[in-house]
């Protein structure tokens, strides 16, 4: 039996989606129960991963052989323990490149978050070792698809709404956003393959281009002209700042001195070891920038 956590995320949907259409039986948790979920081979679980599963959560991870963990990571390093009662044999686990990427930040938020990945990716290993538990972890870069993301959409949806896009300088950093699709594919892929076993890879997608083109191409897909604004750092930091306490959204100013730095990554040991094959951007703009309501 298929586990999958985090079942109402940006990767978690469409993979229990995928699990759906190829009527592959599977547990899908969500910390809030969906009163109009139906589907006959789909067991819906509640179950809060903050807190320990009770007599009958645990009783339902009873038969759980496999678990594809798409919630944050560090919710499945507080739960290994709870783990004990299932017949655990394959563990696939989604950290991020964050842990990369975000690892000389200066922002104390970012640091904390850097912490968090790096020590759930230890104790999930080191414990799958203990409970000879076959562990992949993926580390995808930017993930967006069916406009669910907090990346590609939601630069779209600040286009739409303003009709401009504010960057820093020549935002040359390059970018490479990974469609949730594509992590779909690879976390199947790997699910009987003996090769991905005690292995983390980085998922990135098929086109590496800067971050001012990234925002040109919502751009176009949107059916409009870019109009893309420079600002100087000092400057956008600052709106940053602004936006933050005025959104509920989490700016941080480092997110403005990360447009010129560059955040593509390799992923040739996905390509030779799974047959790792993902899309180019925005190939479907109607589906993946889409404004759910």
């Amino acid at each position: 039996m298929i586990l999958v956590t985090g079942a109402n995320g940006v990767v978690g949907a469409p993979l229990c989606e995928r699990l759906s259409t190829e009527g592959r039986a599977f547990i899908r948790v969500s910390r809030k129960p969906l009163s109009n979920y139906k589907n006959s081979n789909a067991t819906a679980l509640t179950w809060n991963l903050d807190q320990a599963p009770d007599a009958h959560q645990s009783a339902q991870l009873a038969e759980v052989t496999i678990i594809i963990h798409c919630a944050p990571i560090w919710l499945l390093a507080q739960q290994l323990e709870s783990l004990k009662v299932t017949k655990l044999k394959r563990l696939i686990v989604f950290s991020s490149t964050s842990v990369i990427s975000k690892g000389t930040s200066s922002d104390s938020q970012e640091q904390a978050l850097v912490s968090q990945l790096a020590q759930a990716e230890r104790a999930i290993a080191d414990y799958s070792t203990q409970q000879a538990w076959r562990l992949t972890i993926l580390r995808p870069s930017m993930i967006y698809g069916y406009g669910r993301d907090q990346n590609v959409a939601h630069i779209a949806r600040f286009i739409r709404r303003y009709g401009v896009m504010f960057v820093v300088g020549k935002a040359s950093g390059k970018r490479q956003p990974v469609h949730c699709d594509d992590l779909v594919g690879a976390s199947l892929a790997i699910m009987d393959s003996p090769l991905t076993v005690a292995k983390t890879y980085n998922l990135a997608g098929g086109d590496v281009f800067s971050y001012r083109e990234m925002v040109k191409r919502i751009f176009h897909a949107m059916g409009k002209p870019p109009r893309i604004v420079s600002l100087p750092l000092w400057l956008f930091r600052f709106g940053l700042r602004l936006a933050s306490a005025f959104t509920h959204f989490n700016y941080t100013p480092e997110m403005a001195n990360r447009m010129n730095q560059d955040l593509d990554y390799d992923h040739s040991s996905a390509i030779s070891d799974f047959g790792y094959a993902p899309q180019g951007f925005l190939n479907n703009p109607q589906r993946d920038l889409a404004d759910p309501k």
